[in-house]
């Protein structure tokens, strides 16, 4: 399914499973914010990535 045009925004994208989700639907088409709690990783993802992309360190936990 093609997501051009669409936002997704990703949640434990630093690594992982999170990265691998962002990979998909960056390679599908969509801008991807990527959050997470390490800075570096993200920045890591977000560089890799062929569509625009965003990070922001955050904590989503409860």
């Amino acid at each position: 399914m093609p997501l051009s045009g669409r936002v997704a925004v990703v949640t434990g994208a630093a690594r992982g499973l999170g990265a691998a989700i962002a990979r998909e639907l960056d390679r599908r088409g969509a801008k991807v914010a990527l959050l997470g709690l390490e800075p570096q990783e993200l920045a890591h993802v977000a560089a890799s990535l062929r569509h625009e992309a965003t990070w922001c360190q955050a904590d989503v936990t409860d």
